[in-house]
C-alpha cells in the first residue's frame, strides 16, 4: 500500500527532478558545441585546395599608333630658267619618265647660231695655235704664242656657254618619275619661273606622322611600320621608320617621325592619309590567365606560392592583354607557380595545396576514427 507523500516534499522531488533533466540538456550541448568546435578547428587547420599555374615570361611588343600623310620619295614642279615660245611638249599627265627625257622644247633658233658661232671662233682659235706650235723657236714671239692659247681658252668658254644656252631651251626630267597634268601646249610663251608640271617618284613613299612624348625615347630608325590606307582599310603595307625629329614639340607634346613605304607597282598616290602602327621594342614581362589576378582595395595582385606552400601577395599592374591571358607588371620570375582558381578568400602566409593533391591530414584523422 502506497504512502502518499506530503505535498510539500512532492514538489521539491519534481524540482529535483527538472533540475536534473536540465543539468542532462546543458551537457548535451555542452557536448555537441564542443564536437563542432573540434570539427571547426579540423576545418581550419585543413589547407584550402587551389589551381596553380606556372609564369612565363613573354616579350612585350607594344604598338604606337598614328595617322600621317604620304608624299612621293621626290617631287617637285618643273620650271624654266628661261622664256621663249614653246615649240614641243613631250609628256601627257600619268607618263612614266626616265631622268634626262626631254619634255617641253622652245623655240631654240637663236641659241643654235649661237653654239655655230662658237665652234666656228673656237675652231680658228685651235687653228692659230696649232700653225704657232709648228713654227721653229724664233720665228714667233712668245707673247703671239701665248695669246693664241689665251684666244683658244676663250673660245672653248664661250662654246660651253653657248651650248648650255641651247640646252636650256629644252626641259628635261630631273630624276625617274610620273609627270603630272600641264596646260601648256605649242605655240604658248613661257617666262622665267612658270609651273610647267608636277613630277613624282612614287617608287616610295613617306608617311609623316607623330608619336607621343611618353614613346619618343623608344622610336628608332629602322623600326618596322605597318600602314593601311583609310580610304582602303584592308590593304596593309610594310616599311620601316627612315627618320626620326630631334625635338619634342612644346605645344603637342609629340616627336615628328617619317614611315618610308615601298610603292613597287606605284599604287600608292602621294598625299593618301594613313593608318600607321609601329611595333616598338620592349621587355620581357609575365604572362599570366587573367583569372589569376585578383582585385581588392588596394588595386590588383595575384597570389604567388612560394616552396612552402604558403602564399604571398604581389601587386600587378596589366600592360595588355592577349586573349584571355594578360601581360603584367610585376615581380615575379619564370618558374613561379601562382594560384590561377580559388584565389577567394585566401589571406596572406596561409598555406594552400594544389588541386588533386591528397589531403594526408584529412585521410589520417579518417583512419584514426
Amino acid at each position: 500500500m502506497r504512502v502518499p507523500l506530503p505535498p510539500t516534499t512532492d514538489v521539491k522531488m519534481r524540482r529535483l527532478l527538472a533540475a536534473v533533466a536540465l543539468v542532462g540538456s546543458l551537457m548535451g550541448v555542452a557536448a555537441t558545441s564542443a564536437e563542432a568546435q573540434q570539427r571547426g578547428r579540423r576545418g581550419q587547420d585543413q589547407a584550402p585546395a587551389v589551381t596553380l599555374v606556372d609564369v612565363e615570361m613573354q616579350r612585350r611588343n607594344e604598338r604606337v599608333a598614328a595617322v600621317g600623310s604620304g608624299r612621293a620619295r621626290q617631287q617637285v614642279t618643273l620650271t624654266t630658267r628661261v622664256a621663249g615660245v614653246i615649240t614641243d611638249v613631250l609628256f601627257e599627265g600619268g607618263t612614266r619618265v626616265k631622268r634626262g627625257d626631254p619634255l617641253v622644247k622652245l623655240d631654240a633658233g637663236p641659241e643654235a647660231i649661237a653654239v655655230e658661232t662658237a665652234e666656228a671662233q673656237r675652231a680658228q682659235a685651235a687653228d692659230t695655235v696649232a700653225r704657232y706650235s709648228k713654227l721653229s723657236e724664233g720665228t714667233i714671239s712668245r707673247v703671239a704664242e701665248a695669246e693664241a692659247a689665251t684666244a683658244l681658252k676663250v673660245a672653248d668658254a664661250e662654246l660651253r656657254r653657248a651650248r648650255d644656252q641651247l640646252d636650256r631651251m629644252t626641259i628635261r626630267a630631273p630624276f625617274d618619275g610620273i609627270m603630272g597634268l600641264t596646260d601648256l601646249q605649242s605655240g604658248d610663251y613661257i617666262a622665267i619661273g612658270t609651273p610647267i608640271a608636277s613630277i613624282d617618284d612614287r617608287s616610295t613613299l613617306l608617311v609623316e606622322f607623330t608619336v607621343p612624348e611618353a614613346v619618343a625615347m623608344s622610336i628608332k630608325k629602322g623600326l618596322p611600320v605597318r600602314a593601311n590606307l583609310i580610304a582602303r582599310s584592308g590593304d596593309v603595307y610594310q616599311g620601316t621608320v627612315q627618320a626620326v625629329g630631334t625635338r619634342i614639340d612644346p605645344v603637342s607634346r609629340t616627336l615628328s617621325v617619317r614611315a618610308e613605304i615601298p610603292n613597287p607597282e606605284l599604287s600608292l598616290i602621294p598625299g593618301s592619309t594613313f593608318s600607321v602602327s609601329v611595333r616598338l621594342p620592349g621587355e620581357d614581362a609575365p604572362m599570366l590567365p587573367a583569372l589569376a589576378i585578383q582585385w581588392d582595395r588596394q588595386g590588383a595582385f595575384v597570389w604567388r606560392v612560394k616552396e612552402d606552400k604558403s602564399i604571398e601577395r604581389v601587386a600587378a599592374a596589366i600592360l595588355t592583354r592577349v586573349g584571355d591571358r594578360v601581360l603584367v607588371d610585376a615581380k615575379l620570375n619564370d618558374g613561379d607557380k601562382v594560384v590561377f582558381e580559388g584565389g577567394d578568400g585566401l589571406r596572406e602566409k596561409q598555406i594552400v595545396r594544389a588541386m588533386g593533391e591528397e589531403d594526408t591530414a584529412n585521410r589520417t584523422s579518417s583512419l584514426g576514427q
